[in-house]
């Protein structure tokens, strides 16, 4: 089960860091005369994720988290789909920001089925498992996006977001059993959701938290639009990247 999370939770690392490597392919395709808004893509997926997220927690308490995880995967699958067709870079951004949405949604779900099956020492050593995954994939997939670049062409890396996203979703209902029984969910109503975010944001070591990871997402999604542009461009290091 662990594995099963870890894969979940890793859709989101591997949508973004298997990129990094192709903005001058995207650009030279697509961008000729504005390189820099090939970046936009990773911005437009993270803005995606973030709206994803706000409702992938409650709508996986109400209607279950299969479903949830399946209708996100299909949101993410035909993201994906639209931008290895996409003819013109907006296509690709709007198609990225929809590629967000649903990839939030497993990374949702994987916690939530975490906090259903386990607690105490047992779900922390589950979330260091899924944490300790989620940032190992960013040290691979760049190498990987570069290979499957080189030898298909950059178009074919959204392809391989797809065969990742059926894989773990054929592997979550084949494996695992929806975890929140119909007794235990709870409505999806406006005023019980706002409740909710009122309770969180009364607590001020929660506010505080919530603002510190703010700030350290925004320089790190700031470093991995820019990264690539930097040893290309300051550095003549674009050879060496990923190293």
């Amino acid at each position: 089960m662990a594995a099963l999370s870890a894969m979940l939770a890793a859709t989101v690392a591997f949508s973004i860091d298997a990129m990094l490597q192709v903005p001058r392919e995207i650009a030279a395709s697509l961008s000729q005369g504005s390189p820099n808004q090939v970046q936009l893509g990773i911005a437009t997926f993270v803005v995606g994720m973030g709206c994803g997220t706000l409702f992938a927690g409650p709508l996986s308490d109400t209607f279950g988290r299969h479903k949830i995880a399946i209708g996100s995967s299909v949101l993410f699958i035909l993201g994906a789909l639209l931008s290895a067709r996409a003819p013109r870079l907006e296509t690709i951004l709007v198609a990225r920001t929809l590629q967000g949405v649903g990839a939030a949604g497993p990374r949702v779900v994987a916690l939530a089925i975490t906090r259903d099956l386990f607690s105490g020492r047992q779900m922390a050593e589950v979330v260091c498992f899924l944490m300790i995954v989620f940032s190992l994939v960013p040290v691979i997939t760049p190498t990987m996006g570069a290979a499957i670049s080189w030898a298909f062409g950059w178009r074919t890396i959204y392809l391989t977001f797809v065969i990742f996203s059926l894989i773990s979703i054929f592997w979550l209902i084949l494996r695992q059993p929806e975890t929140l029984l119909p007794k235990a969910r709870r409505p999806f109503r406006a005023k019980e959701i706002w409740c909710g975010i009122k309770e969180v944001f009364a607590n001020r070591e929660v506010v505080l938290a919530i603002g510190a990871q703010t700030l350290i997402y925004a320089m790190l999604f700031n470093a991995l639009k820019s990264t690539q542009q930097i040893f290309d461009q300051n550095f003549d290091q674009d050879a060496n990247f990923p190293p």
